[in-house]
């Protein structure tokens, strides 16, 4: 007896819904909020695959293109629990391009070590579950990289110093990015992908000294949480202790409680010191970094 032919398709910016349902329905990170992943799921350089099985969809991906550092990110994977060890591999590599073409290098995906229960969720936070792990290597993936997820209370407020530009500079946020993310550890598609969904969405801020920006962040208020991301500046000017009081600053303005930092790369390990003396630190994270070059 033949085996079910499994079919793969794109879905177009009409079809979210059946992205997010699928999200909801078999990852434990599910999403931070449906208004948002519509938004991000619109972006034109999002794109989302379903695979179905007799009409069935059992799996799918959703992939960023990254055209500053010409890559992709894979943001999302989605498989039911019944078709995972059979279908992963298959649904994965579908999404990812057959041959190498000039304006992809590679793609990057970041892999948590645990079940992503305590993530704040899709789309500000984005590795894919454990489960997907052995799939992903199988297609050519290897660890280039760790990442950092960090969680804190606020404890007290701090004066800050910085001011931020009434309009973000994006040509020197550019910049400042292409010149920090190695130092900081940052060299990856999910930063640009950070970027550009803040730039987007309203929420990037820079902060320039004498015509050069020193500080790009994305502020995302929900309920009682600010979420920073990206967060990126240079140490030589900025001491990371003028970068913390800033964010603390800014979660006390929006009467946040706690706030998320999703992306902190190993190079800004002086940031985590300053905020474990100002603030009550309550989760901390190592993600990897895996890489597929084209």
């Amino acid at each position: 007896m033949s085996q079910p032919v499994m079919f793969n398709g794109r879905l177009n910016k009409s079809e979210s819904d059946i992205w997010i349902d699928l999200l909801n329905e078999t990852s434990k990170t599910r999403f931070m909020d449906r208004d948002l992943t519509k938004q991000y799921l619109a972006l034109p350089e999002s794109i989302s695959f379903v695979s179905s099985v007799e009409n069935q969809i059992i799996g799918g991906t959703t992939i960023y293109r990254d055209r500053t550092r010409l890559s992709m990110v894979l943001v999302s994977v989605a498989v039911k629990k019944a078709y995972r060890e059979s279908a992963t591999y298959h649904i994965i590599k579908s999404s990812l391009p057959f041959f190498k073409p000039v304006a992809i290098r590679d793609v990057d995906v970041l892999v948590s070590s645990n079940d992503g229960s305590d993530s704040i969720g899709f789309p500000l936070s984005l590795e894919v579950e454990p489960w997907a792990v052995d799939a992903i290597k199988r297609v050519g993936f290897d660890m280039v990289a760790k990442i950092g997820q960090y969680s804190f209370e606020l404890s007290q407020k701090q004066d800050n110093r910085i001011k931020w530009d009434n309009e973000p500079n994006l040509e020197g946020a550019k910049e400042l990015i292409w010149d920090q993310s190695k130092p900081l550890g940052l060299t990856n598609s999910l930063v640009w992908l950070a970027r550009d969904f803040a730039e987007d969405q309203g929420t990037l801020m820079t902060f320039t000294i004498n015509n050069k920006v020193v500080a790009v962040v994305g502020l995302w208020q929900f309920g009682e949480s600010l979420v920073v991301s990206p967060l990126v500046t240079d140490p030589e000017v900025l001491d990371w202790s003028q970068v913390v009081k800033a964010i603390i600053s800014e979660g006390v303005r929006s009467k946040a409680e706690r706030v998320h930092l999703p992306i902190v790369g190993l190079g800004q390990a002086g940031l985590i010191e300053e905020l474990d003396g100002m603030t009550n630190f309550t989760s901390s994270r190592k993600l990897s970094l895996l890489r597929k070059p084209l």
